[in-house]
């Protein structure tokens, strides 16, 4: 039987989930309500700079773990 959750095996794996969990983590209610400040930067309201910042952040522990897993594969192989 196949497991519904599969938990990482190496150290980089728990540092990636650890990761990803703390980028989900700045995008939900009570962090946005602490960015939620009437402050420009670069003409853009706080909150959609953060926003910005979680997307990237996500885009980047994405892409490192696909290097990480595609270099464990080749490892293996």
């Amino acid at each position: 039987m196949s497991r519904l959750v599969v938990l990482p095996t190496c150290r980089a794996g728990w540092a990636l989930l650890v990761a990803f969990i703390a980028v989900v983590a700045a995008g939900i209610w009570p962090v946005i309500g602490w960015v939620n400040r009437a402050v420009l930067i670069l003409g853009l309201p706080l909150l959609v700079v953060w926003s910005y910042v979680v997307i990237f952040a996500c885009f980047a522990v994405m892409l490192i773990a696909n290097r990480v897993l595609e270099r464990k594969e080749d490892h293996h192989d």
